[in-house]
């Protein structure tokens, strides 16, 4: 099986976001990528806003690593 490409980021703009993006799954016609969170799983994210997010530390996205792989998915973690 093939493994899903992810990077973890926070956008820390407003209130904290961490989220998973997907940045070679495109989530619609206008560019978007999919990303997840606990929090409304599956959505939108604009290359934009995984630009001007950070990566996540290891230790951040744990629990949501552990969610993904729960709901099936095998990982390639893209963070450096």
């Amino acid at each position: 099986m093939m493994k899903t490409k992810v990077k973890f980021l926070i956008n820390e703009k407003d209130i904290p976001d961490l989220f998973a993006y997907f940045p070679f799954e495109l989530y619609d016609g206008a560019g978007r990528r999919t990303a997840y969170s606990t929090i409304g799983q599956h959505s939108a994210c604009s290359p934009e806003y995984a630009n001007e997010s950070r990566e996540a530390q290891p230790y951040e996205y744990k629990n949501l690593k552990i969610e993904l792989e729960s709901v099936g998915y095998e990982l390639e973690i893209l963070n450096k």
